[in-house]
């Protein structure tokens, strides 16, 4: 039986769950119930076999088959109770012919399962090897009394020793379910931290990417106006000079800012934002990866600039989406220009033998965003809703009339500043 337990409490071991507590009742339910039988079965058979006095019978009887229940709270009291009770049933039963002394079979049986249930509440093999132990020590000196007593104590002995390897184990599988958690734990903590990572870095990266141009631009014009226009007052010069000063301000907290949200370990980025050239890589890339995808470019695309950037964002995390929930659907993308408006559609047919839903919609994004998608409510799907809003555009999602996914985007082209 598995008692381990699923949360954390504050001293840092883990609290139990619903289950757990379901479990654990059941756990009480049954050791109670042995004990039970026991204790009915016992007593008689110590009053009238083994010649013991009633109360005698009752009290040794008791500590036996109680100690079972008593471990599941107190183990440690549990064992010594039941070493009590092994001792004085011996004392009080000795004497007695016909009948195995001084290890009835009733001791036996509860002393064996006193073992498991020791193990299954985690006492450590030590632990359990000198309760075991304990019982056998006590009745030794019975066993030089004859050979029956002899035989009995060595059967019972071989008998008990039999469970420790059993308790060994369910205690070993408890240790194991524990270390699990704290390592399930630890990666839930990590996986959080790096999903909280992965989205400053993005919003890094597009705080980069729209207010640095617009400030870099403001700079560039209030430094230049002074040569770029003539007949400027001293006034207006000056106004300039504080118009260039406040946007290299800017500038320099926003880069400092950068330097906050970016993780410490994360490099800079220096390569080229990729644009729309690019897609025939991505989908290769993506087509190795077992996913058939067919790419329909139209005319007059923009050959750069933030649309362009945003819409093969858009397709990357899309496809890799399909990757990930719909291996094996073939998957269409086309970009158009509609308009003053760039059109992004990525479609994707129902997986083979999965979900006819899995694809671009799937709860997780592309790689920055795959960490905690599924737990997190589906960070790829909010990744591409943002990247279009930035734009002034707008995205639609969600599941074919026919089976598999649709994503759409439409990106305006008139505020992209990108050549065309």
């Amino acid at each position: 039986m598995n008692l381990s337990l699923s949360t954390t409490r504050s001293g840092g071991a883990p609290a139990p769950t619903d289950a757990d507590r379901r479990l654990r009742a059941w756990a009480w339910l049954a050791t109670s119930a042995l004990a039970l039988v026991l204790f009915a079965v016992a007593v008689p058979l110590a009053a009238t076999i083994y010649g013991v006095h009633l109360l005698g019978a009752f009290a040794t009887c008791l500590a036996l088959a109680g100690a079972l229940p008593l471990a599941m709270r107190f183990p440690r009291t549990a064992a010594v109770v039941a070493t009590w009770g092994i001792l004085m049933f011996a004392l009080l039963s000795a004497g007695s012919e016909g009948a195995p002394w001084p290890w009835p079979v009733t001791t036996i049986i509860g002393q064996t399962a006193l073992l498991l249930v020791l193990g299954m509440n985690g006492m450590s093999w030590f632990g359990m090897f000198v309760v075991w132990l304990a019982g056998v020590v006590v009745t030794v000196p019975f066993a030089f009394v004859d050979a029956g007593a002899t035989a009995n104590e060595i059967a019972a002995a071989s008998l008990t020793a039999v469970a420790l390897p059993i308790a060994l184990l369910i205690a070993q599988r408890r240790v194991i379910a524990g270390e699990l958690f704290r390592e399930r734990a630890v990666s839930a903590a990590e996986q959080e931290r790096r999903v909280l990572v992965e989205e400053r870095n993005r919003i890094a990266r597009e705080l980069h990417d729209v207010v640095a141009h617009g400030l870099s631009i403001i700079h560039v014009q209030a430094t230049s106006a002074p040569y770029r226009v003539d007949g400027l007052s001293d006034a207006a010069r000056a106004e300039f000079a504080e118009i260039a000063e406040s946007a290299r301000v800017a500038m320099t907290e926003m880069r400092q800012l950068l330097g906050v949200l970016r993780s410490s370990d994360s490099t800079a980025e220096t390569a080229p934002q990729p644009g729309l050239d690019d897609l025939p890589a991505l989908v290769a890339s993506v087509e190795r990866g077992g996913v058939p995808v067919t790419l329909e470019l139209g005319d007059r695309l923009p050959e750069g600039g933030l649309a362009a950037t945003a819409a093969f964002r858009i397709v990357q995390e899309a496809l890799s989406n399909v990757v990930r929930h719909a291996p094996g659907a073939s998957t269409h993308v086309s970009i158009e220009v509609l308009a003053d408006e760039l059109v992004v559609g990525v479609e994707n047919e129902a997986p083979p033998a999965a979900s006819p839903t899995a694809g671009p919609g799937s709860d997780a994004g592309s790689e920055a965003d795959s960490a905690g998608a599924g737990a997190h409510g589906g960070h790829g799907l909010v990744g591409i809703d943002e990247r279009a809003a930035l734009l002034g555009g707008r995205a639609e999602h969600g599941p074919r009339p026919g089976g598999g996914y649709r994503v759409l985007a439409t990106l305006p082209l008139g505020s992209d500043g990108g050549p065309w």
